[in-house]
């Protein structure tokens, strides 16, 4: 990261917490500053349990929640899988930012659900935001997504929020499940010298398809003997063994071939 970047994160991170607690002094000092910074939290605590335990008997809580996480998810998802993003030549790493469109359109939908309990949530939820995206070790955006997605259920459980807690936990699990069903890949393909490579790679198409893998997209190599596949393979489907299933096919069609898999991080 270069020094200009940290200076403008550091500066951003700083802005948001003051303004999160002038929103808070405000919020607590004057009827104007009320006003801005609304909250809908209970004076006491057994006020405040009293308020999440009933929540979880009004039918029309759950089906808020769940109405507004399913819209999030089915609109980020139709936005995510658009068809012209499948023409982009780097495939592999477009399907990981679907993933990650995904899961941010849910937490989209979380924070304003927090927002509206306590407006200066909003502050507090951008900084730790980043935080997490620039002062902690995360695999990849789609597991910074998972993270912040863990934080924000931690605030609704905070919060006495007990049912959007229970709500988004169950759907982040299943929407997890779903987009970790299959994971994007490429194999290289190189034939021996005088192979036909369209018998090679229709031969290659087959056994994938036998594995239940799904063929993206298909580039010859600029030496004509070797190719390269984008494919979308399910997660029980380990590297080494489509390695090994496709060199074994190839090599009683058109002889000894090497395969090189590379999977998405």
């Amino acid at each position: 990261m270069t020094a200009s970047r940290l200076t403008a994160l550091r500066a951003s991170v700083a802005f948001a917490a003051a303004v999160s607690f002038a929103g808070a002094a405000f919020a607590s000092g004057g009827s104007e500053a009320a006003t801005l910074f609304r909250t809908s939290i209970k004076e006491t605590a057994a006020e405040r349990l009293q308020h999440a335990v009933a929540q979880l008997w009004m039918p029309e809580t759950w089906i808020e929640i769940i109405v507004g996480i399913l819209l999030s998810v089915v609109l980020a998802s139709i936005l995510a899988f658009h068809p012209r993003t499948t023409r982009r030549r780097d495939m592999l790493e477009a399907s990981e930012e679907r993933k990650t469109l995904v899961v941010l359109g849910m937490i989209g939908a979380v924070v304003a659900s927090l927002v509206l309990i306590d407006q200066t949530m909003a502050f507090v939820i951008f900084g730790i935001g980043g935080l997490i995206r620039f002062r902690t070790v995360v695999g990849n955006s789609h597991m910074t997504g998972r993270a912040i997605l863990v934080v924000v259920i931690g605030l609704a459980c905070g919060l006495s929020q007990y049912a959007t807690a229970l709500v988004v936990a169950a759907a982040a699990w299943l929407i997890i499940w779903w987009l970790q069903a299959r994971r994007g890949g490429e194999i290289k393909v190189r034939i021996p010298i005088g192979a036909d490579r369209q018998k090679a790679e229709l031969v290659a198409s087959l056994e994938l398809r036998m594995l239940r893998c799904h063929v993206r997209s298909l580039r010859a190599g600029a030496s004509g003997r070797s190719f390269t596949m984008a494919l979308s393979i399910p997660s029980a489907l380990d590297d080494a063994t489509l390695c090994r299933k496709i060199e074994t096919r190839l090599a009683t069609e058109v002889g000894h071939t090497e395969v090189e898999v590379k999977s998405a991080v």
